[in-house]
């Protein structure tokens, strides 16, 4: 019994890493051999898949502009596809005779047929790539070379299957991007609102090729994309003339309508700091400012005289059909003060939150946003306003509480004030909202955008507020909050114990 039991676990064994040795083998075969050239439609695409890691995901690289990725599937394999040829003559003479819809259909055609091409292309090469390894493994031992073959084959069947069950299109409607800064909106593509978001192929295919024909056929010319109010959400730029110049890039680049900037424009209150105040008027259009903790009430005066700044300290503007709410933060602690008690400072951050939902119900106009430099000083109005920003901590965050939608922005100055104290690290973030236009504006959307200062590196990653959190409905009553992740946390939106910056 026990010598047969120790045959059984042997054989068990043999046959298990005879599977492994297949799988070890379609990966290298996949990794060799997948890649291949189609036609689709005026383009030449490098068609690839292979086994990757978590969720699937397809990538499509558009050189030299950059690459859209998106979480598609559940399926370990992840596809890439790449524009190896593209005749600007020829895509726009297609698009001239057919226009967009005829290019889409022309795609749409050719990628279902050249994608059923690469499934079976990944099934042979893995194959080859099991049997070849398992030889090498087994030598003349051609049952487990055998085994190996049929894993391999078997394994890569399954996780195509996976694939195309759990494939969702509607996944391009939050990208992410990697890139250029000037072509990031041509690439992403439009928003579009809940009723009009992406839901099969052909839709996602429509984004995906409007995208591409603007980025190739219309280099020199500004984006726009659909009817929308774009608000750029900058914060933490401490005094950094990069940060300025990342922040009148971006918001050239997603010809964004206002700039709304949340404090924290200096560091140490120097009045040599408050010459930043002159790149204001380069923006070209209206720069809505809040005072932070490190700002003086001196910079506020000197930016309230710039003709196309607003001040919001205490007051609501209405700009585009969007009114916005804002006021300075209580606090003056500039860095090169006495150091400040964290617990303290956030008392008196949020001293002033019924000053603000007192104001919100009394304005004449309803208040879509509320800006504030730390968001602890808007947990009052939770529940009345759709939408509250802030920066402050330095990190890009997310949360829901009572319905209203926090959005925090990273520091647009990277390191800032920090690089004399090698803080090199840190990415420039800002935050381009997507407001729809009518009597009651709503969020439709927000890109997240964070630029490496070393590499110069870009990513755009467009969140959909309907996709991301569902239905918003304002409710007054205390609830828990619940983030991006679905993940309870304490009303208010924070329990960061970071010390002011």
């Amino acid at each position: 019994m026990d010598e047969r039991r120790r045959r059984r676990i042997r054989r068990i064994g043999a046959i298990a890493g005879a599977a492994a040795v297949g799988l070890i083998g379609a990966w290298i075969g996949m990794a060799l051999l997948a890649r291949t050239t189609v036609p689709m439609g005026p383009f030449r695409v490098a068609l690839d898949g292979g086994f990757g890691f978590g969720f699937g995901q397809t990538r499509l690289e558009l050189p030299p502009f950059g690459a859209l990725t998106a979480d598609t599937h559940t399926s370990p394999i992840s596809i890439t596809a790449t524009l190896s040829d593209v005749g600007v003559e020829r895509l726009t003479r297609v698009v001239n005779d057919v226009g967009i819809d005829g290019l889409v259909t022309q795609i749409q055609r050719d990628a279902l047929d050249r994608v059923q091409t690469l499934v079976w292309r990944l099934l042979v090469v893995s194959g080859v790539g099991a049997a070849v390894v398992g030889a090498l493994v087994f030598r003349t031992k051609w049952r487990l070379v055998t085994t190996a073959l049929i894993s391999a084959v078997l394994g890569v069947a399954a996780c195509e299957v996976l694939l195309l069950v759990t494939f969702r299109p509607a996944a391009f409607t939050e990208p992410t991007y990697s890139g250029t800064l000037a072509l990031a909106p041509r690439l992403i593509g439009p928003v579009r609102q809940a009723t009009d978001r992406i839901e099969d192929l052909r839709a996602g295919l429509e984004q995906i090729v409007d995208g591409t024909v603007r980025a190739y056929s219309t280099l020199q010319e500004t984006p726009v994309g659909e009817d929308s109010i774009r608000v750029l959400h900058i914060s933490d730029i401490h005094a950094s003339p990069l940060g300025m110049d990342f922040a009148r890039e971006v918001a050239r680049g997603f010809d964004v309508d206002m700039v709304l900037d949340t404090g924290d424009l200096t560091s140490f209150a120097t009045p040599v700091e408050n010459l930043i105040v002159s790149r204001i008027p380069e923006f070209g259009r209206p720069y809505l400012f809040v005072r932070g903790n490190h700002d003086s009430i001196e910079l506020q005066t000197a930016i309230a005289r710039q003709e196309n700044a607003f001040v919001l300290d205490g007051r609501a503007v209405t700009i585009e059909g969007l009114t916005i709410y804002g006021l300075g933060h209580p606090a003056f602690t500039p860095a090169r003060g006495l150091p400040v008690d964290a617990e303290e400072f956030a008392e008196l951050a949020r001293s002033v939150g019924p000053r603000i939902a007192t104001d919100v119900e009394a304005a004449t106009d309803p208040v879509e946003v509320v800006a504030v430099h730390d968001d602890r000083m808007a947990e009052a109005v939770a529940g009345l306003v759709p939408v509250v920003v802030s920066g402050h901590f330095h990190e890009t965050g997310a949360l829901v509480v009572n319905g209203t939608l926090y959005l925090r922005v990273g520091t647009t100055g990277a390191s800032g004030a920090g690089v004399f104290r090698d803080l090199t690290d840190i990415p420039f973030s800002a935050e381009v909202l997507y407001f729809s236009r009518g009597v009651s504006p709503e969020l439709i959307a927000y890109d997240v955008i964070e630029q490496d200062p070393e590499s110069a590196s870009l990513t755009v990653q467009r969140i959909t507020v309907s996709e991301e959190y569902g239905e918003l409905v304002l409710t007054p009553t205390p609830t828990p909050a619940t983030g991006a992740t679905g993940d309870t946390v304490p009303t208010g939106g924070t329990t960061a114990t970071t010390s002011p910056s």
